[in-house]
């Protein structure tokens, strides 16, 4: 479990499995700019014995709220089959949710928790270009944007073009000199 200040990061469990059935089938849920393409109750069930959405090659934490209650997810998987780096992704089920900082407490969480506990010198990200949300959301969380992969993702019947964003082991450990130094 990782903790922050208004939100925790945990596993899934299987009384989790209706809530992640149900978003996997929700567009509102899922969000405009995330793939269109559903898991089966089945698949997800599957998933979840196979490895309980935690391995090497992926890890999927719930992001609770306050008072306990499941509100988004955050995962984190390998960015390059050549590389150490990892790519992270997030959401927040519940449109009421969203813009309240808890994505971006969510993100800042597993972004320390990943360079404090992997060997990786590199985190990246992809969102559409038309994400303002999510842009601004990485670039809070210290992500800098590096390019464009066009015609990267298919969302609701169209190839569309991703912003790439990253942060760097020096540059998050710098981050939090500045915040050490900033709280003394």
């Amino acid at each position: 479990m990782i903790k922050n200040l208004r939100i925790t990061l945990r596993h899934v469990t299987e009384p989790d499995l209706p809530i992640l059935a149900k978003v996997s089938g929700d567009p509102i849920a899922r969000g405009e700019f995330n793939p269109s393409r559903i898991a089966s109750p089945h698949a997800i069930q599957k998933r979840f014995q196979d490895n309980g959405f935690a391995s090497d090659e992926n890890e999927l934490f719930l992001i609770c709220n306050e008072l306990g209650a499941v509100i988004g997810d955050v995962v984190h998987f390998q960015a390059k089959r050549y590389s150490t780096a990892r790519e992270v992704g997030w959401t927040i089920h519940d449109p009421e949710n969203r813009n309240r900082g808890y994505a971006t407490e969510a993100v800042t969480a597993l972004i320390d928790y990943l360079f404090k506990s992997h060997p990786i010198n590199r985190i990246e990200c992809s969102t559409s270009t038309e994400n303002h949300a999510s842009l601004r959301l990485a670039e809070k969380c210290g992500l800098v944007r590096e390019g464009v992969s066009r015609g990267l993702v298919f969302v609701a019947g169209v190839y569309v073009d991703d912003v790439v964003l990253s942060i760097l082991r020096s540059d998050w450990e710098q981050r939090r000199r500045k915040t050490e130094a900033s709280s003394l």
